[in-house]
C-alpha cells in the first residue's frame, strides 16, 4: 500500500514537472522574441542619439548591446555613469556671470531636451534603467573649487533637474562624499611601470591640454615643473579610476558592469584603459560635451 502511494507521488510530481516544462518552452521563444525587439529598438534609438549629438562622434560600440541583452534576459536594470566635472574653471565662470551660477543654454538643453529624451526611451520599452549623476572634484589640489562655490553650482543643477522633472528618476550624488566616501586613490605603478604603460607622445599631449586649461580657463599659475608632476598624478588617478569602475568591487555596484555616459569628449578616457582594456568600449556618448562651458 505504501509503495503504491510512492508510486503515485512519483507519477504526479513527474506529471508536475512535464507541465512545467510545457509552460518554460511556451514562454522562452516569446521572451526571447520580446528581449530581441527592445534590444533592437532601444539601440537603434541610442545610435540615433549618438550620431545627432556631435560630428564625428564615437560610434556605439557591440560590447553595449551585449550589456544590455544580459541586463534583459535577467531583468536587471541597464546601469549609466555620467560625470559632472567640478574645477576651478567653473570659479572663472561665476565671476563672468556677475558672482552667481545661471544655467548655460547647453545645461538648459541638457536637462530638458537630452535627459529627457534617453529616460523616455526606456521607460515607453520598460526597460529598467539605473542612471547615476555624479559630481567630481579634480584629482589635483590646484583644480579644486572654493567649497561655496561648489555647493552653489550643484544646487543650481539639482534645481535644474527638479524643474525638468525627472530628480526623482535619477542618482544624483556627490563621487567622493556620497560614493566614494574619500578621496580618489592613484594607481599604484612605479616609474618603470608607468613609462611602460603610457607613451612619452601621449603624456605631451595630455600635459599641453592640461597646461592650456590651467593657465588659459582655470586661471592657474604655475611653473612647467608643477604642471608636470600634475598631470602625472592625473594619469595614474584616471588609471585607477577605470580599473575600480569596472571591478567587481565598484562602488556602483553590478560587478564592473556599467555604460559611461560622458559630459566629456570620449577621447579624454584614454588612461582609463591601461588597467581596464577595453574601458572605451563602455562609452556611449549620448550627450553632448562640456556643457557647463560658456560661449566665448
Amino acid at each position: 500500500m505504501e509503495k503504491s502511494r510512492f508510486n503515485q507521488l512519483k507519477r504526479s510530481i513527474g506529471l508536475i514537472k512535464i507541465a512545467l516544462l510545457k509552460k518554460i518552452k511556451q514562454f522562452l521563444p516569446k521572451k526571447e522574441a520580446d528581449v530581441i525587439q527592445k534590444l533592437k529598438l532601444v539601440m537603434i534609438s541610442l545610435r540615433q542619439i549618438v550620431k545627432n549629438a556631435r560630428q564625428n562622434n564615437k560610434k556605439v560600440d557591440s560590447w553595449i548591446d551585449q550589456y544590455l541583452e544580459e541586463c534583459l534576459v535577467f531583468e536587471k536594470p541597464v546601469l549609466f555613469l555620467t560625470q559632472f566635472c567640478l574645477s576651478k574653471d567653473l570659479e572663472v565662470r561665476r565671476a563672468r556671470q556677475g558672482g552667481k551660477f545661471e544655467p548655460t543654454p547647453a545645461e538648459k538643453e541638457l536637462a530638458f531636451v537630452e535627459i529627457p529624451r534617453i529616460l523616455k526611451i526606456f521607460e515607453k520599452l520598460e526597460i529598467k534603467l539605473s542612471w547615476w549623476f555624479t559630481f567630481n572634484r579634480s584629482y589635483l589640489d590646484s583644480g579644486r573649487m572654493d567649497s561655496g562655490a561648489e555647493l552653489e553650482y550643484k544646487e543650481m543643477i539639482k534645481s535644474l533637474f527638479q524643474v525638468a522633472g525627472f530628480f526623482n528618476q535619477i542618482m544624483l550624488l556627490d563621487w567622493e562624499d556620497d560614493v566614494l566616501l574619500s578621496r580618489p586613490v592613484s594607481a599604484k605603478i612605479n616609474d618603470l611601470d608607468f613609462e611602460k604603460l603610457i607613451a612619452k607622445e601621449a603624456f605631451q599631449i595630455e600635459l599641453e591640454r592640461h597646461s592650456a586649461w590651467a593657465r588659459n580657463e582655470a586661471g592657474l599659475e604655475q611653473t612647467d615643473s608643477e604642471l608636470e608632476k600634475d598631470v602625472r598624478f592625473q594619469i595614474l588617478c584616471e588609471i585607477e579610476e577605470g580599473r575600480l569602475l569596472t571591478s567587481e568591487e565598484s562602488p556602483l555596484g553590478g560587478n564592473g558592469q556599467l555604460v559611461l555616459v560622458p559630459l566629456e569628449l570620449a577621447e579624454r578616457y584614454v588612461f582609463f584603459e591601461k588597467l581596464s582594456p577595453g574601458f572605451s568600449k563602455r562609452i556611449a556618448a549620448l550627450l553632448k560635451p562640456y556643457p557647463w562651458r560658456m560661449a566665448e
